[in-house]
């Protein structure tokens, strides 16, 4: 079983300690810690802010009674929820591939389309960390709908100091 106070720990120093570098052996440690689940090829997500709903009904001696909410309705999917470690604040998964191993970082309680919200720690496959990338999002209006699409990236952030 992870010790989760020790990876949230471990992340918090990873992300917060320095804006350009970070400790490779802190690196190694998260990645010892963090259970290999079998990462999935794909992995769909969704999440969007619709309108308060609106109740109509009739109420005995009143007449017809219309209430509405104006609280926007918020709703997150995820098709890989299940393989993500959760420890403090953040959700980790490991992504094993042939070559590389990678740890993807997400912070639980951001907005799903805030800038920076992720981070994606890559390694060699004997598990020495080469760098860090952090998670930007390209989005565009699908057709002229309200729905706006976001595909998140990764650009290079931070480096390894031994």
């Amino acid at each position: 079983m992870p010790d989760r106070f020790l990876i949230a720990a471990t992340v918090d120093r990873l992300i917060y300690d320095s804006e350009t570098t970070f400790s490779a052996e802190d690196a190694r440690i998260l990645l010892d810690e963090i259970p290999r689940r079998p990462s999935p090829w794909l992995q769909l997500g969704i999440a969007g802010k619709m309108s308060g709903g609106s109740t109509r009904g009739f109420a005995a001696g009143v007449g017809d009674v219309n209430v509405k909410d104006n609280k926007d309705r918020q709703f997150v999917y995820n098709s890989a929820s299940d393989h993500y470690t959760r420890a403090g604040q953040w959700k980790l998964m490991w992504i094993g591939k042939r070559t590389c191993q990678y740890i993807e970082i997400e912070q639980v309680m951001a907005d799903p389309t805030d800038e920076g919200r992720g981070a994606l720690i890559c390694y060699e496959p004997d598990g020495t960390p080469t760098r860090m990338d952090i998670r930007f999002n390209r989005s565009f209006r699908l057709f002229w709908s309200p729905v706006i699409v976001v595909i998140p990236g990764w650009k290079p952030w931070k480096t390894p100091v031994s």
